[in-house]
């Protein structure tokens, strides 16, 4: 079976393109799109900006690389892939790179430019914010990136790289233009072609304030940003339900599937045997009773739910028939199914944002009713998301410890930040984003490689490609070199 699963693995990697897996095809320079449109309508650009946006966040460029390396998925010392796991492939920087560049970054720039022509400001405010956010992504993977040259072709193919303090302040700017950009009672909008919320512009205003405020909460490990952030909380402007949950939808329809499915239909006696629950995901879920426990993992033979880590080392990989296997493995009729969607921004994170700066005060008076208050909103919001009933959803949040009662302000930041992990399982960027943040769960090299790195993974490198064609790429002294927003 360790032969098999190593055999997925490298089929995961490396040959996405034939799975559906890939996010852009060829190696491009940033700064250089040869079929790029010369005229065209804004939505259109704004739709294939989108497809490859989540092309790229599922399948094998970048939802398999940190699902692993963050530890999200698997506890990295038993894992059989811990001795390879820090080793990010060219395919998958190179991909990620080109699609937040040109597939998406370009082509929402010109779409940009067409809505602003035909004086369309709410198509420009969509394209503005979903182009934040990519950016928002690309240096939370990254570090430093271009941003204030990235896209100016004719004056520079070798753009500077802006630092991330720079880059998240210029997010916050794009943001700003796209709100103050937005007119709810104009017919001029994408629609048909906004597979996110079909032109609801309300909604679009609610993201923008809530990507603002996820920017914000990472300034706030260097910056005094506290009067933005309370600014934000306090407007009644942020997302208000599930209902406005950012999300790239898949469908059951060949073509049209999530990208992981497919490895489900080739290996269907095997391959959620690849995803195993993390002691930092199953453990709090366990001490709580969490009614997402089924719906998230599939329990043992006898009905137990055991963590990798918990396991006896190992046991999995010498297993002919894996159905005896001891660990709790993902839900491939939940997770891992073809319709399964991407979530890139939620109203339960959202609230746990809200909790977390209640807790800590910022900005905002230091208020534990009210951080309980959006705590159990989180929770029980995530908790209907992933098919839990809304009676059992709303009596689940409302018996969860209260914060005021864990044992100090540590203490309740860490139930927050765990409530955040468990919602950002299935979203394995935002979960290693959100735990070099906070600081929450502590990790550990992976044995098998402890040797050769000191610390765990913060950062991705920057793709071979570019730093052949741009002598303007930042020395980074390895993967293990924190990012400036980390404490």
């Amino acid at each position: 079976m360790k032969r098999l699963i190593n055999k997925i693995l490298i089929v995961l990697t490396i040959t996405g393109s034939s799975l559906g897996l890939q996010s852009c095809g060829d190696w491009l320079d940033i700064n250089k799109n040869e079929l790029a449109a010369t005229k065209t309508e804004a939505g259109f650009l704004f739709n294939y900006a989108a497809i490859n946006y989540s092309s790229k966040r599922v399948g094998g460029d970048q939802w398999l690389p940190i699902i692993y390396a963050a530890q999200v998925a698997s506890d990295g010392d038993n894992w059989f892939w811990g001795d390879d796991m820090y080793n990010i492939s060219t395919y998958a920087t190179g991909n990620g790179w080109v699609t937040s560049y040109s597939s998406c970054g370009y082509n929402l720039l010109r779409a940009i430019d067409f809505a602003a022509g035909e004086n369309d400001s709410n198509a420009v405010a969509q394209c503005k914010i979903l182009l934040a956010n990519t950016i928002w992504e690309s240096s939370m993977i990254y570090g430093d990136i271009p941003y204030s040259e990235a896209w100016n072709i004719e004056g520079t193919q070798t753009p500077k790289f802006d630092t991330q303090k720079d880059v998240l302040y210029e997010i916050i700017r794009l943001l700003d233009d796209a709100l103050d950009g937005i007119d709810e009672s104009s017919s001029k909008k994408i629609d048909k072609y906004d597979i996110y919320y079909t032109g609801n512009m309300a909604k679009w205003r609610r993201l923008g304030n809530s990507i603002k405020l996820k920017v914000y909460m990472y300034l706030a490990n260097k910056e005094d940003v506290g009067s933005e952030i309370k600014a934000l909380i306090e407007g009644g402007e942020l997302m208000s339900s599930s209902a406005d949950d950012f999300i790239f939808p898949f469908f059951s329809t060949p073509g049209n599937q999530n990208p992981n499915y497919q490895l489900v239909v080739q290996y269907p006696d095997y391959y959620e045997y690849c995803f195993f629950a993390n002691p930092t995901v199953l453990d709090p879920m366990k001490e709580l009773d969490d009614p997402r426990l089924p719906r998230y993992f599939r329990a043992n033979a006898d009905g137990e739910y055991i963590s990798l880590e918990a396991s006896e080392e190992g046991s999995v990989l010498e297993l002919e028939d894996p159905s005896k296997c001891t660990e709790a493995v993902f839900n491939s009729a939940t997770l891992l199914r073809a319709d399964y969607p991407d979530v890139i921004s939620s109203y339960a994170e959202t609230m746990f944002y809200v909790a977390e700066a209640y807790v800590r005060g910022l900005g905002v008076a230091k208020d534990m009713a009210q951080a309980d208050a959006a705590y159990r909103k989180g929770i029980e919001a995530s908790c209907v998301y992933n098919g839990v009933t809304a009676a059992t959803a709303s009596a689940f949040a409302a018996g969860v410890p209260s914060l005021s009662t864990l044992g100090g302000d540590a203490k309740a930041l860490e139930a927050i930040a765990s409530q955040q992990r468990i919602e950002m399982m299935m979203r394995p960027l935002e979960a290693w984003s959100n735990q070099r943040r906070t600081g929450y769960p502590e990790l550990e090299v992976p044995a098998l490689i402890r040797d050769d790195y000191p610390d765990i993974m913060h950062r991705w490198p920057y793709p071979v490609r570019e730093g052949s064609v741009n002598g303007n790429v930042p020395y980074v002294e390895g993967i293990w070199t924190k990012m400036w927003f980390e404490n």
